[in-house]
């Protein structure tokens, strides 16, 4: 329009009319009059025909105010058969207008925009006009998205978004001003990486963090001081341990601590916050330095990390230094006071999570009371993940909204929920939409969140899915069972994963295939969502032979053979989550692919162990076999192990500790031997944290009597188990020892000897502690 009709009006009708060029928008069923509703819906009015609408922006709009503009048009759009136009302030005129951001109109609407708090927002109506603001830090978003919301749009995934199904519009009439009680609200969730997503359930931004958590040996690293500067590191047992934790006594450690710090600072110069923390282990310094701090501040091991990090808060004023309240620091120091600029990061890994944390940790609820006393500054890092088992069922959602109103009623204004980040994980859609929810509202209806997520997710299925989870809380919450984030589907067995309870989720899962057959999508969900019910199904199958749910049988000459039915859900489960693009099953290692292989191996040597001269033959143990493992004798049984759960190794492994293993294999009489072979179980992760390791080496020797044997043949592990010095050590799973005889050679009896380190060397951050070795046959061909 031409700036000459503007002239002529007053400045509230300026301000009233000013407008906004671009392209489509539309509106909302809770918050518009129906005037409004018939201008988007296209509908003849009387008197002046279409009632126009316009979202509004300032003439020099910033980039939040742009995208919240362009979202609201997209959504908008879906409710209308014309769009509604975006424009700057000052460009057209309009009639009526949705006003975002710091427009004149707001400003003479009174929103102070110095006020706003900064994750918040205000909303205000006059007349047909609407007007939204929101702090500093996205509300405006916020604002925008709730709208939304309040008409009906809701957004599942970062893929999926529903539209209202009913055309009516309720205009707000009352002013909104909204400030999270939570100020900074963050969760780990895959689909929170789409921005979209996740300021449309109004998550804090992790822009805020320069360095986020675990960050002594980023700041100090081992790999740059380990062999000049040892005395940076930890004292352990009379011994400089690098790649634990800093000597936070020594104050050369503090320089160069600073130092690293500042320079990281100039590279993210807008961050606010700056982690410095202990790595995740718990081999903190006992020098006397570091031993005379903590005694001195509560004689707990936090004492030398708040005086610590103090100093370096003093040195960064400008920034808040952050450090973690975790595992062994966990407890509060006392007769110190935390600088100003210094946040706490309590953690509270140790809890189980079959109940709200108030009941099943008491000591973390003192812990809590504890620092608050001494910071106003602190972060809850609260876990909702099963760090061994990502897809799996995990039956705690009826606590997350108890916890986070514990933290609220505590004083907690700032949490972070840890999930794992796999889209296909147990439930992680719904949870990421239930925790977004209540960390905005922590009063708000978890059972409604709940429910409406179902429904509008699953549609027909979701009666089912919802018996499905009600079910196995119920069940867990009877049995009495504690729910561990370390724990797995196999100790669940005879509780809430029980033969009879799998039985019953199962028939609900296909009840609710059946109810989306018809429908490719909906389908796709409930078949994802089931997952965590297949990976139930066989890591407990594998626990046990000859039973309904079990992935072993017997044949009638009692030879243990693997179900067809388990090779078909292997690789359906692998399939699963391979279309669902899980990169992992469980922290740090193991691909679906991965997994898929290692019962393959299993599957595959089974039914092919029968060929082998060493099957059921006597073993003649030299050695002694860890009294929690199957015994030596065992090692000709025909049953093999999976090696995808080095966490918590499968059972059919046999493993020594702190010693050699051991021992003479008999076949019975003398034969031909072509080849002598047995795996051995690698750390798969964490090589310098986990207890065992490949053997050095494996010597076999033969003989015709047991009493004069061949020469030793000697097969040596070729690779550096030290990860600091081959990186590549985590890539394999297992190592075969494996000696290829001449086509001569005859043998009754096979003597073997596995040579273990037996303990930790000193890179290992436990080093000095008894080490494992496991494998599972011995295979002679």
């Amino acid at each position: 329009m031409g700036s000459d009709k503007v002239k002529n009006l007053s400045r509230l009708s300026f301000l009233k009319n000013t407008g906004i060029v671009a392209a489509g928008l539309t509106f909302l069923p809770d918050m518009l009059s129906a005037e409004l509703k018939d201008s988007l819906l296209g509908r003849q009015m009387t008197g002046d025909g279409i009632l126009d609408y316009q979202i509004i922006i300032p003439a020099q709009a910033n980039a939040i105010e742009k995208e919240a503009a362009l979202a609201l048009q997209k959504y908008l759009s879906k409710l209308s058969v014309k769009t509604v136009p975006v424009s700057e302030e000052g460009k057209s005129v309009v009639k009526n207008g949705i006003y975002l951001g710091e427009t004149e109109y707001a400003k003479a609407g009174q929103i102070n925009f110095t006020q706003l708090p900064e994750a918040g927002f205000i909303r205000k109506v006059e007349g047909n006009n609407i007007i939204i603001a929101g702090g500093a830090k996205r509300g405006l978003l916020f604002g925008v998205f709730d709208l939304l919301e309040g008409l009906g749009f809701r957004k599942y995934s970062p893929e999926i978004a529903t539209s209202p199904k009913a055309k009516t519009f309720h205009p707000p009439r009352a002013e909104k001003l909204v400030e999270p009680k939570i100020k900074y609200r963050t969760t780990s969730y895959s689909q929170m990486a789409d921005q979209e997503y996740s300021d449309w359930h109004k998550l804090s931004s992790r822009d805020d963090w320069g360095l986020f958590v675990h960050t002594f040996n980023t700041l100090v690293p081992q790999q740059e001081y380990a062999k000049t500067h040892p005395e940076y590191y930890s004292l352990i047992d009379g011994v400089r341990r690098p790649g634990t934790q800093l000597c936070l006594s020594n104050p050369e450690v503090l320089r160069l601590l600073v130092a690293s710090l500042k320079n990281k600072i100039k590279e993210k110069p807008t961050a606010s916050y700056w982690s410095v923390s202990q790595d995740d282990n718990d081999r903190y310094c006992q020098c006397a330095g570091c031993k005379a701090l903590n005694e001195k501040y509560g004689n707990v091991p936090s004492g030398s990390i708040i005086y610590f990090v103090n100093q370096v808060a003093r040195e960064i004023p400008d920034k808040i230094i952050s450090t973690l309240a975790y595992w062994y620091s966990r407890k509060a120091p006392k007769n110190i006071e935390i600088e100003p600029n210094v946040n706490i990061m309590l953690c509270n890994i140790e809890s189980s999570r079959q109940a709200p944390v108030y009941v099943t940790d008491p000591a973390f609820s003192q812990d809590l009371k504890d620092w608050g006393a001494l910071s106003k500054d602190i972060i809850i890092w609260d876990y909702n993940i099963q760090f061994t088992n990502y897809i799996s069922p995990f039956p705690n959602l009826h606590t997350l909204k108890p916890n986070i109103k514990f933290y609220t009623d505590n004083r907690v204004n700032a949490l972070f929920m840890q999930a794992n980040n796999e889209a296909a994980a147990e439930m992680a859609l719904l949870r990421s939409y239930l925790i977004s929810k209540l960390m905005w509202d922590p009063d708000a209806d978890d059972k409604a969140i709940i429910n409406e997520f179902l429904n509008g997710y699953f549609e027909a299925a979701a009666p089912f899915i919802r018996q499905y989870i009600e079910s196995m809380q119920e069940s867990l919450v009877k049995s009495g069972m504690v729910l561990s984030i370390f724990g797995d589907p196999i100790h669940a067995k005879n509780t809430y994963l029980s033969a009879a309870m799998m039985q019953q989720y199962k028939q609900l899962f296909d009840k609710a295939e059946n109810a989306v057959a018809s429908t490719p999508e909906l389908l796709k969900r409930v078949k994802t969502a089931r997952l965590p019910l297949m990976y139930a199904e066989i890591q407990i199958g594998r626990t046990e032979i000859n039973t309904e749910r079990s992935m072993f049988r017997k044949d009638s000459n009692e030879r243990v053979l693997p179900k067809p039915e388990f090779k078909n859900l292997v690789n359906n489960f692998a399939d699963g989550c391979t279309l669902n693009k899980v990169k992992l099953v469980r922290e740090r290692s193991g691909t679906p692919e991965h997994y898929r292989t290692s019962y393959m191996r299993v599957f595959n040597n089974m039914e092919g162990i029968s060929t082998a001269i060493s099957f059921r033959k006597k073993i003649i143990p030299v050695s002694k076999a860890n009294p929690k493992s199957k015994a030596l004798e065992s090692l000709t049984d025909g049953i093999f192990a999976s090696y995808e759960s080095w966490q918590e190794a499968d059972q059919n492994w046999v493993y020594c500790t702190a010693e050699h293993m051991g021992f003479i294999l008999d076949l019975g009489e003398v034969m031909p031997v072509n080849s002598v072979n047995m795996d051995f179980l690698n750390p798969q992760a964490q090589p310098d944290w986990h207890l065992f390791a490949l053997p050095k080496h494996v010597i076999y020797s033969l003989s015709s009597d047991g009493k004069e044997y061949s020469e030793d043949i000697t097969i040596s592990n070729p690779h550096n188990p030290n990860p600091l010095e081959n990186p590549g050590i985590i890539k394999i799973s297992y190592l075969p020892f494996l000696a290829e005889l001449t086509a001569d050679t005859r043998a009754r009896y096979i003597k073997v000897h596995a040579e273990s380190l037996l303990k930790t060397p000193s890179w290992h951050i436990r080093s000095g502690q008894p080490l494992s070795i496991y494998t599972d046959q011995i295979v002679v061909k």
